[in-house]
C-alpha cells in the first residue's frame, strides 16, 4: 500500500520550518534545565561557605585584638602570684628580692601603673597644649600694613579698604582744571594689630596717599550732590545754612502747615584733602544751589475743577490762578486749559501737606415701569441729584507742582439721589371695552383709546378701518419696523407706511402731525405720529390699513383687542 505525501504550499513552507526549529530548541533547552539547577545549586552553595569563614575570621582577629589586655594582665598577675608564693620560707633577703620584683612589674610592666598613666597622660597634655595654642592663635586680631611708593602710610583692616582710598583718590585727581598723574605702587604686609594700633579709613588712606605725592592739596570739604562733585570748600557750614534757611523760607510760605520738607537731591560734605585748584567760593555755590526758575505752562483742568482746586495743586492762591486765567468761571469745564506758574529750583524741594477737599458723588439712574405712559415712552420722574463726600488727603509736592496725592479718609456729607425715569407699559386699546376684536393678535391696537367709525371693505371698498379719535390723540406703531414712507398726499393727507420686515406693511393716514421720519426704526407702541383730519376726511380719525404683500387686507384679523 504506498502512502501519498501532501505537498505543503510554498507560501506556508518557511514559516512551518521556522516552527520545527522553535520546537525543537525548545526540547533542547527544557533537557538542560536539571543539569543546570545542579550547577547553580554548588556554586551558590561554595560562595556562602567561602563568605561565612571569611566572617568568623575577621571576627576572631578583632577578638584577639580586644582580648590582648586583658590576656596581659591576667599574665601579669600569675607573674606576680608566682614571685609571692616563690619567697614564702625563704629568708630575708630573698623575700626583699621578691618583692622588688613583684613592684617592678606592677610599676613597669606593658600594663604597669607607670606605663598606664603614661599613655594616659601623654595625650591629655597634648590636648591640652593644643587648645591653649588654638586659643592663643584665634586671640589675635591681624591687619594689612600699607605702603605706598615706598612709603609707610598705616595699617588698614582689610585690602578692599586700599582699593576704595585709590578709587577717591583717583576721583580727586579727576576734579583739577589740568590732568595730574600719580604713580600707584603699594605693597601689602599682615601684621598682627596690638591694642593701642589704630586702623586707616578708606578716606583718611586716601588722603596720606594725596599727601604722599608732590601735587598741590590742601585740606577742606568737598562738596556732592548725588555724588557728583560741586568744588571743595574750607567750611561748608555756610552752605549747609542757607539751604537750611531756604526749607524754612518754604514752611513759612504754609505757616508751618507741612508734613514734611526735604530736598529730593542729597548733598554731602567729605573731608579730606583736596587739589587746590578744585577749591571754589561758597557763595558760588550757596547761589548755584538755592537758584530757581519761573515759568508758566498749561494744566488741563480734570472733572469738577475749581480755581480753588487749581490753586491747591500748584501751590498757589485762587486769586494769582484768577490773575493769570480771567475768563474763568465757578467751574471749570474738563480739559480746560489753565495757565499756571511754575518754579524750576536746582535743588528741588519736596514736601508734604494733609488736607481736606470736597468731591461730589454721582447719582445713579433707575429706570422704573408705569402704566401713565404709553409703551416705549420715557419721562423724567425724578432728577437725580448728586452727593457730596469731604475728603482728607495727604498731598506730595516738587517746587510746588503736586506730584501725588493719597487718600488718608473721608467722609459722606450727603448721600446722592437716584435720576429716576418712567419707562411706559401702558398698551394701547379701544376707548370702550364694548370693542371686541378677535384676530391674530399680531398687531396693536394703533389709537390711545378711539373707536371703530368705519369697517374694511364695503360698498364704497374701503381699505382699512377708520379709528374715530379727538383730534392730537397718540398713534402707535402696530409693531417693530421701518419707517418706509412719511409724506401728505392728496387723499391720505399726512400718513405713514411702516415696513415689518416679513412681507406685512401698516398704513397710518389723515394724521395732524407725524413724529417719525423715512428710515426711521420703531418699536411696538412708540408714538409715531398725532390724530388729525388732513386729506379727504370728514372728522379727525385714523385711517388705519394693513398690507400683506402689496394685498390690502382687513386690520380686524390682525387685531385682538377686549377678547381674552
Amino acid at each position: 500500500m504506498t502512502v501519498s505525501r501532501l505537498r505543503t504550499p510554498d507560501a506556508l513552507q518557511y514559516p512551518v520550518m521556522l516552527l520545527a526549529w522553535l520546537g525543537r530548541c525548545g526540547e533542547t533547552a527544557l533537557g538542560r534545565i536539571p543539569p543546570f539547577l545542579r550547577f547553580l545549586r554548588k556554586k551558590l552553595g561554595g560562595f556562602a561557605h567561602d563568605l561565612l569563614h571569611g566572617i568568623f575570621r575577621i571576627l576572631r582577629f578583632f577578638g584577639r585584638i580586644l582580648l590582648a589586655p586583658v590576656r596581659l594582665r591576667n599574665d601579669a598577675s600569675e607573674q606576680i602570684l608566682r614571685y609571692w608564693q616563690a619567697a614564702k620560707g625563704k629568708s630575708a633577703k630573698e623575700k626583699t628580692i621578691a618583692v622588688l620584683k613583684i613592684a617592678g612589674v606592677t610599676l613597669f610592666s606593658e600594663h604597669g601603673i607607670l606605663v598606664s598613666v603614661y599613655a594616659i597622660a601623654v595625650p591629655v597634655i597634648f590636648c591640652i597644649f593644643l587648645f591653649a595654642v588654638v586659643s592663643y592663635g584665634t586671640g589675635i586680631t591681624y591687619g594689612v600694613a600699607v605702603t605706598f611708593n615706598g612709603r609707610m602710610l598705616g595699617i588698614i583692616s582689610q585690602e578692599s579698604d586700599y582699593t576704595d582710598a585709590e578709587k577717591i583718590v583717583r576721583r580727586r585727581l579727576s576734579y583739577a582744571e589740568t590732568p595730574v598723574e600719580i604713580q600707584f605702587y603699594r605693597s601689602f604686609a599682615v601684621t598682627e594689630l596690638t591694642g593701642d594700633t589704630e586702623l586707616l579709613t578708606a578716606g583718611t588712606l586716601a588722603d596720606l596717599m594725596l599727601e604722599s605725592t608732590h601735587v598741590s592739596i590742601c585740606k577742606g570739604y568737598g562738596v556732592y550732590v548725588n555724588d557728583e562733585f560741586y568744588g571743595a570748600v574750607e567750611d561748608f557750614h555756610p552752605i549747609a545754612n542757607a539751604l537750611q534757611i531756604q526749607l524754612s523760607n518754604v514752611t513759612n510760605q504754609f505757616l508751618g502747615d507741612l508734613d514734611e520738607i526735604y530736598y529730593a537731591d542729597t548733598v554731602k560734605y567729605e573731608q579730606g584733602s583736596y587739589l587746590g585748584d578744585s577749591f571754589v567760593e561758597v557763595d558760588s555755590l550757596i547761589a548755584k544751589f538755592t537758584s530757581a526758575v519761573y515759568d508758566t505752562k498749561n494744566y488741563y483742568a480734570g472733572t469738577f475743577e475749581t480755581p480753588e482746586s487749581v490753586a491747591q495743586r500748584f501751590s498757589i492762591t485762587k486769586d494769582e490762578v484768577q490773575l493769570l486765567n480771567p475768563e474763568l468761571g465757578a467751574i471749570i469745564p474738563q480739559g480746560t486749559p489753565v495757565t499756571v506758574p511754575v518754579m524750576t529750583r536746582f535743588l528741588p524741594i519736596i514736601f508734604k501737606r494733609t488736607f481736606t477737599t470736597l468731591s461730589l458723588i454721582n447719582y445713579d439712574t433707575v429706570e422704573i415701569e408705569t402704566n401713565e405712559l404709553p409703551l416705549g415712552k420715557q419721562k423724567l420722574l425724578q432728577a437725580g441729584e448728586k452727593g457730596e463726600r469731604r475728603n482728607t488727603v495727604q498731598a506730595t509736592y516738587s517746587d510746588g507742582s503736586e506730584m501725588t496725592r493719597s487718600l488718608l479718609y473721608s467722609s459722606i456729607l450727603s448721600e446722592p439721589v437716584p435720576e429716576q425715569i418712567g419707562v411706559g407699559t401702558y398698551t394701547a386699546k379701544p376707548a370702550s371695552s364694548a370693542t371686541v376684536l378677535t384676530g391674530s393678535g399680531r398687531f396693536s391696537w394703533p389709537l390711545d383709546g378711539g373707536r371703530i367709525s368705519d369697517h374694511f371693505g364695503g360698498e364704497r371698498q374701503h381699505r382699512g378701518i377708520d379709528l374715530a379719535a379727538p383730534l392730537g390723540t397718540n398713534i402707535f406703531a402696530a409693531d417693530d419696523g421701518v419707517v418706509r414712507v412719511a409724506s401728505v398726499g392728496s387723499s391720505y393727507g399726512y400718513y405713514l407706511i411702516i415696513d415689518h420686515q416679513d412681507g406685512t406693511e401698516t398704513l397710518y393716514a389723515h394724521c395732524s402731525l407725524l413724529l417719525a421720519t423715512p428710515g426711521q426704526e420703531v418699536k411696538r407702541g412708540q408714538i409715531i405720529a398725532l390724530v388729525g383730519s388732513t386729506g379727504h376726511s370728514t372728522g379727525p380719525h385714523l385711517h388705519f390699513e394693513v398690507r400683506v404683500n402689496g394685498l390690502n387686507c382687513d386690520p380686524a384679523l390682525f387685531l385682538r383687542v377686549n377678547a381674552d
